[in-house]
């Protein structure tokens, strides 16, 4: 009977250690399948339903102005010669390359007949100056304002290219369509010179324009089109300087760092371990088997993420690399008991006794990190489902997989058992020292409340991710010499409607307005240049008023008189008012789409998401002396938002990383109600629950007495710390009344802090701000926890 049980166990022990060896197969090859790996800085910005604007942002972050690439050519001399040449065949080169949308080495032939059959019958829609936009300027048609145009005309037909305006002078004589000519010149160029018809920045740098089809975001997309460039420039650029500016550049240099940081962190971290564990445990299996809980669960998070959200952001890997610190205190904490405990008979009772202390651990550390699928940031929701899966799938292989792996018979070894009656000893000597016991937590408590006093909040997003200070120079310099417009700072004119023809319509109209007030805050040296969609088309309310104030029946008697004080024959723009009921409707932004014009206007335009259609207008600045003084301005154009990116992002950050504060309060409130719920003694569950809040504090005090600024990233590591630290706390008040327990217990988290200060201290020495972040919060608030841990437990003894 005994041999039959024995083979029956055995039969079940390996059906376990199968059906265990085959869902880890299967995350594998889920993993392996749905494997798509993003740096994507706007998976940490918040989405469009929490604040309209850094909704905005986020959709920016995705549109034509981030998918923009400049590359500039640089001979050694000041003759731009071979700079053109290599230029105009870089770009004939990358214009075949299937990521590439669109690409200009210069202006580009214009159509000279399409743009006249656009602008010239519609000249009597185009009568509008900085103003007031409540209805067409009075001004230029006044008495004056004709005069004034009288003058123009005569000046102009004195000019070299006389004899055109004095073609197109009889039914224009306003000289609308001209000017409208000049300003989209000046608009094709961009403020560039040209050479040869081609793009020439400073008289030395040739330019190449292009824009991608995918994200700047997707390495996988961008990857293959940053070779080619260089391989393209190679071929042809010999002797040559190559500079470029774009976001893609940036993105794909912080997925290289961090992927590099998280396989340098990773192996240094397992070599570690297995060190440590190699002398812990010395038996190769327990080595190996150790590690069992951490694969589960790493695998078991990063297959959810990639069937959740089709992709895993390179933070949340980073962030679930450090999982070693959490899953690894499992199989630690099971194997000390099973290879102490003088009464084990085998894994499975072992893994039994613990289990109460096992679940309410990851229960807590869930109910730690629930709080962050609440937020408005995807990444952190991201965050908050890889850390809960991969903890409680931990958790599932340590109690039911690990205990069929385990040797039947195990013994501990000399340097386990020695260190195990070392703790012993420290703690029944630590309980005699009351004056310690109880000034440990109140050291703890004197840091944290002295250190947030000193707290220096800091909501930069640019923090999130590495940038090498020599290509951010290099990208500045390049589009200093292109855009010459402010980078992030732009207004938006917002319009909703029912389809996307009245939202277009309706943020066409606010554009107008906006176009008056920073021709206006030019003007007034509050800011030095812009560039708008205006110059290209006005709302069709814009046009008709135009239309309108050109319409007035006393208007060709006034003109006339006006022009013959100057020297004009009366009756010699009679054609101007007779053509006038031949004007076609107003000019649509969809005619220009189809038109030569098209590239110049499409970056103009966004569409958002949102519960009805909206479509976002931007006017780009340059040399804004004073937001807000602009913003006030901008109050007389309804539906305008002066958009500074980097200050509404830090605005909006530290908005989400207060919400974020507030979600981790609602986690531990839950994390408090799980484990009062076991113990149903207050001075228990305090004594579990206290020394990680005291270690968080202190953490973050501790943090901020030493100056460092503290920002949402923090935050998100105390979790890490509350987690763990709230299970150390269980683990010690499982075994309170077990004394070989309590040693095992006390064995499992030193080895547990000792693996984690291990894992995050090498975290907090990568070139990454963000990982950096949580390494440094991490490791020092597991030491804190490891040592307040033991002093809560004799503490409520006491109590």
């Amino acid at each position: 009977m005994a041999v039959s049980g024995d083979r029956s166990q055995g039969t079940g022990r390996g059906l376990r250690a199968a059906a265990g060896l085959a869902v880890l197969v299967a995350l594998a090859v889920v993993c392996w399948l749905q494997m798509a790996v993003t740096t994507d800085i706007t998976h940490f910005l918040a989405d469009e339903t929490d604040a309209k604007l850094a909704g905005i942002s986020r959709q920016l972050a995705q549109s034509e102005l981030t998918r923009t690439i400049v590359l500039s050519v640089q001979g050694e001399g000041d003759d731009p010669a071979a700079a053109l040449a290599a230029a105009k065949a870089l770009g004939a080169a990358l214009e075949r390359h299937p990521q590439v949308a669109w690409l200009r080495t210069g202006p580009g032939p214009i159509d000279g007949e399409a743009i006249h059959d656009i602008y010239h019958p519609r000249r009597y829609y185009l009568l509008d100056v900085p103003g007031d936009r409540s209805d067409v300027p009075e001004d230029r048609l006044s008495e004056a304002g004709l005069r004034a145009a009288a003058q123009g005309l005569k000046a102009e037909l004195g000019r070299p290219t006389g004899a055109v305006v004095k073609r197109v002078a009889p039914g224009d004589p306003l000289l609308l369509y001209p000017a409208q000519l000049r300003a989209l010149e000046a608009a094709r160029a961009g403020g560039l010179e040209l050479r040869d018809g081609q793009f020439l920045a400073g008289g030395r740098h040739a330019l190449v324009l292009l824009a991608t089809r995918d994200s700047p975001f997707d390495a996988a997309a961008q990857a293959p089109l940053q070779a080619a460039i260089a391989d393209e420039f190679a071929a042809v650029g010999a002797g040559l300087t190559l500079e470029q500016s774009g976001v893609a550049r940036f993105a794909l240099a912080a997925e290289r760092s961090m992927k590099a940081d998280i396989g340098r962190i990773s192996t240094v971290s397992l070599i570690g371990l297995l060190v440590l564990f190699a002398v812990m445990f010395r038996s190769p299996r327990l080595i190996v088997l150790s590690l069992v809980p951490l694969v589960a669960g790493f695998l078991a998070a990063l297959a959810s993420c990639l069937l959740v959200f089709g992709a895993v952001h390179g933070l949340t890997l980073a962030f679930g690399a450090t999982l070693i610190g959490v899953c690894i205190d499992y199989s630690v904490h099971l194997f000390n008991h099973h290879l102490l405990d003088p009464s084990a008979v085998a894994p499975e009772a072992s893994a039994r006794r613990i289990a109460p202390g096992l679940w309410l651990g990851a229960l807590t550390t869930v109910a730690g990190f629930a709080g962050l699928a609440w937020t408005s940031f995807p990444g952190l929701r991201e965050v908050a489902v890889f850390a809960s899966v991969g903890v409680l799938a931990a958790v599932v292989a340590t109690r039911y997989w690990l205990p069929a792996l385990m040797p039947r018979r195990a013994r501990a070894g000399a340097i386990q058992r020695a260190m195990a009656a070392g703790l012993q000893r420290m703690m029944t000597g630590l309980a005699r020292r009351r004056a310690l016991l109880v000034g440990l937590p109140v050291a703890a408590l004197l840091v944290a409340v002295i250190g947030a006093t000193r707290i220096r909040w800091i909501d930069d997003v640019k923090l999130l991710t590495t940038t090498d200070p020599a290509m951010l120079a290099e990208d500045e310099g390049v589009r200093g010499r292109v855009a010459r417009m402010d980078s992030g700072r732009f207004v938006v004119a917002l319009g909703s409607g029912p389809d996307l023809a009245a939202a277009e319509e309706a943020a066409l109209a606010v554009n107008d307005g906006v176009y008056a007030q920073l021709a206006a805050a030019r003007a007034a040296g509050e800011l030095a240049e812009f560039r708008s969609l205006h110059t290209f088309v006005r709302s069709a309310a814009t046009q008709r008023r135009s239309l309108a104030a050109l319409q007035d029946p006393a208007l060709p008697a006034r003109l006339d008189a006006a022009f013959t004080a100057e020297g004009f024959r009366p009756g010699s723009f009679a054609a101007f008012f007779s053509d006038m009921s031949q004007v076609p409707g107003p000019l649509r932004l969809a005619d220009l789409q189809g038109s030569p014009l098209a590239d110049l206007v499409r970056s103009f335009r966004v569409e958002l998401q949102g519960p009805e259609p909206t479509v976002a207008v931007l006017s780009l600045v340059r040399g804004v002396q004073d937001g807000e003084a602009l913003r006030a301005r901008l109050a007389a154009a309804p539906g305008s938002h002066y958009f500074d990116q980097a200050a509404a992002m830090a605005t909006a950050y530290g908005r989400y990383r207060e919400r974020t504060l507030e979600l981790a309060l609602f986690g531990l409130a839950g994390v408090f109600g799980l484990v009062l719920l076991r113990y149903r003694s207050p001075v228990l569950a305090l004594s579990a629950f206290a020394p990680a809040v005291l270690a968080a504090g202190a953490t973050l005090g501790g943090l901020a007495l030493a100056g460092v600024d503290i920002g949402l990233l923090h935050v998100v590591a105390l979790l890490l710390v509350l987690s763990m630290g709230v299970d150390y706390g269980v683990f010690l008040a499982e075994s309170r009344a077990d004394p070989d327990g309590l040693s095992a217990t006390l064995l499992s988290v030193l080895v547990a802090c000792l693996s984690t200060v291990l894992a995050f201290g090498l975290l907090g020495m990568s070139a990454s701000p963000a990982l950096q972040a949580i390494g440094v919060t991490v490791g020092l608030g597991v030491l804190l926890s490891l040592v307040l841990a033991p002093a809560a437990l004799l503490l409520g003894r006491r109590g």
